[in-house]
């Protein structure tokens, strides 16, 4: 989200004096150790942006929707997409 706070400040004009962001990925360990019958996967995910800018609020929260709208990383958890894989071992092709 970094790379399009830059891209979408500099857009709008809003100026960032400093920024930071607090990432929170809940998931139950069973899964990834993978013990008893739970997923590996994630339960959820949160963020907490922190934005220090003399920038009007209407203006930065028009930034972060932008933001939302353009990060690859938001928008594939999501909206999950396939995942494919391939694995050679000593230049041969094996089944996954």
């Amino acid at each position: 989200m970094f790379s399009q706070l830059t891209r979408y400040a500099s857009e709008l004009d809003v100026q960032i004096d400093d920024a930071n962001m607090d990432i929170r990925i809940t998931y139950d360990t069973r899964g990834k150790l993978l013990l008893e019958d739970a997923s590996p996967a994630a339960e959820g995910v949160e963020y907490a942006l922190e934005i220090d800018s003399p920038s009007p609020t209407d203006k930065v929260r028009e930034m972060v929707q932008l933001i939302e709208k353009g990060c690859h990383t938001m928008n594939t958890l999501r909206e999950p997409v396939a995942v494919t894989a391939t694995l050679k071992h000593n230049g041969a092709d094996i089944a996954l």
